[in-house]
């Protein structure tokens, strides 16, 4: 549908976990999922979307954390661990879950469609494992880069 138009920026954290296997995504998956929606769907996201800078581990906006933390006020969010490990997880929690579906009948087709695609992927592979590829097709994001690929 041509006149959808894209959510503000908050509503892409919701939109991205919705996508996600169990609704929960990690920082990073979060931080990475996000980046590569901003860089293949820049017309669909709009100029209100998050700005990534490279950071210690590639793309980053605090924006993305800010946005969370607001959702997590709402009651949209929660924040976790899994397995009694320091992972942390952003989830989505039963108004989460509504909201997002809301969000998704009036955000931009082909953005959704990105994100059907990428947030899987993105949860697949390993932290080392997704900050690599992303280097790999945009290497100007390692530019303060601490991270050693061994």
């Amino acid at each position: 549908m041509a006149d959808r138009n894209p959510p503000r920026p908050g509503a892409w954290v919701l939109l991205a976990l919705l996508h996600a296997k169990h609704h929960a995504l990690t920082p990073v998956q979060l931080q990475k999922s996000l980046f590569l929606l901003g860089k293949r769907r820049p017309k669909d996201v709009g100029k209100a979307f998050y700005h990534f800078r490279a950071y210690d581990y590639g793309p980053f906006d605090v924006a993305v954390y800010n946005d969370a933390d607001l959702l997590v006020a709402d009651g949209l969010v929660a924040v976790n661990t899994r397995g009694g490990r320091s992972l942390r997880y952003y989830h989505l929690t039963d108004d989460g879950v509504a909201e997002a579906k809301r969000l998704a009948r009036s955000a931009p087709e082909k953005a959704l469609a990105y994100l059907a695609e990428v947030v899987p992927w993105a949860q697949q592979l390993s932290f080392n494992e997704l900050v690599r590829a992303v280097y790999a097709e945009y290497p100007e994001m390692r530019e303060n880069s601490v991270f050693r690929d061994n």
